[in-house]
């Protein structure tokens, strides 16, 4: 059954504030678990306890690249307190994809090192990763290239549809690696507009059954500027979410 979690990076300032304030909020709402990008200066035990008395789980954890080259030790170890095991890069500099080799060996050699240290690490895409390189073939589809079992992919439908790409056909293309994807709203493709997930024009009544088609076990809302009342706006994508997956 597909589950559904809060990027936590949706709510940073509320996090920073009040992480235990927020992951009581969040259970109460309904959501199933949320997605990590740090621990907002709490001890990995301290947060796995929240997360316990308020019925989340730990989907996963977003990370640089960098941190896997440096610090894969204490990511392993934080992990496991939180009781997961997937990891996603967060992010590629679009200039860096010029030289597009040279990222997939980089990141090929990051998830045997995370894989070796018992997890499994993934890629998130933003807009940049959906056009054609050199060749036609996307970053994303270099990617796809390297083995299923040793780099999953973290599509973000709503960067997908941002970079002016069709978030079914890459779902499509992605079927079976791709346990976490993320669902960003957005308002039109000009100003980058996100909105609750629902409230925007990605399409996510189709973009949703197929995802869980494509096997994602968790959709993880995502909303990077969340506007005045970031509760109501994060309930509001929850409560979408959860009507199309009934």
């Amino acid at each position: 059954m597909t589950r559904v979690a809060l990027q936590l990076y949706t709510i940073r300032e509320e996090c920073d504030r009040d992480l235990e304030g927020v992951l009581r909020k969040l259970g109460a709402m309904g959501y199933d678990g949320v997605e990590l990008f740090q621990l907002h200066g709490h001890p990995a035990e301290q947060v796995r306890a929240w997360l316990d008395e308020n019925g989340l789980v730990a989907a996963g954890r977003h990370v640089g690249v960098e941190a896997i080259e440096t610090e894969l030790p204490q990511l392993a170890e934080e992990l496991r307190v939180v009781g997961a095991s997937r990891l996603a890069i967060a992010w590629v500099d679009p200039e860096a994809l010029a030289q597009a080799d040279a990222v997939v060996d980089r990141f090929a050699a990051a998830a045997e090192s995370a894989r070796d240290a018992g997890l499994q690490l993934g890629f998130h895409n933003h807009w940049s990763e959906v056009a054609p390189l050199d060749g036609g073939a996307s970053f994303l589809d270099r990617l796809r290239a390297l083995p299923p079992g040793l780099l999953w992919l973290e599509l973000d439908l709503g960067w997908v549809w941002q970079g002016g790409a069709d978030p079914l056909a890459e779902l499509e293309k992605t079927a079976g690696r791709c346990p976490l994807v993320h669902v960003k709203d957005y308002a039109s493709r000009e100003g980058r507009d996100d909105v609750p997930v629902g409230d925007g024009i990605v399409g996510y009544d189709r973009v949703i059954p197929a995802a869980v088609a494509a096997g994602a076990e968790w959709l993880v809302v995502e909303e990077d500027d969340v506007g005045p009342d970031p509760f109501g706006a994060v309930e509001r994508s929850l409560r979408f979410v959860q009507q199309v997956l009934s």
